[in-house]
């Protein structure tokens, strides 16, 4: 029968079965696993599970401005400010979260709703 753990901090440990396992030091048993790893134990119950941050593609992002006739003022406001320019053409991550603050301040600032722009 498996059992699960957490630690003193109510975070979960896991599920342990079987002859010879070695249980968590320290561990406190809780009478069922989470929904969700992230879920923290109270004591009697399993916390909300997490908010699921939601990514979408940069270029979807971009083609939605363009239709919207405002990117060469998004350019503009990229070339503007280096960090942002540098996280928004970095190669090696082609997707923003929905909820990425910068994200919303630059839709807004555009004078676009961030809800139709950053949704995926």
């Amino acid at each position: 029968m498996t059992k699960f753990f957490v630690d003193a901090d109510g975070v979960y440990l896991g599920g342990f079965d079987g002859e010879g396992v070695v249980l968590p030091e320290n561990g406190i048993e809780v009478p069922e696993a989470p929904g969700d790893a992230r879920q923290i134990w109270n004591g009697n119950a399993w916390s909300e599970q997490p908010a699921l941050r939601r990514l979408i593609l940069k270029s979807v992002v971009q083609a939605r401005i363009i239709d919207a006739g405002k990117m060469p003022q998004a350019y503009a406001m990229l070339i503007g400010n280096p960090v942002y320019f540098a996280r928004w053409f970095a190669p090696d991550r082609p997707e923003v979260y929905c909820d990425d603050p910068d994200a919303i301040g630059l839709v807004r600032a555009l004078g676009l709703d961030p809800a139709v722009i950053l949704t995926s």
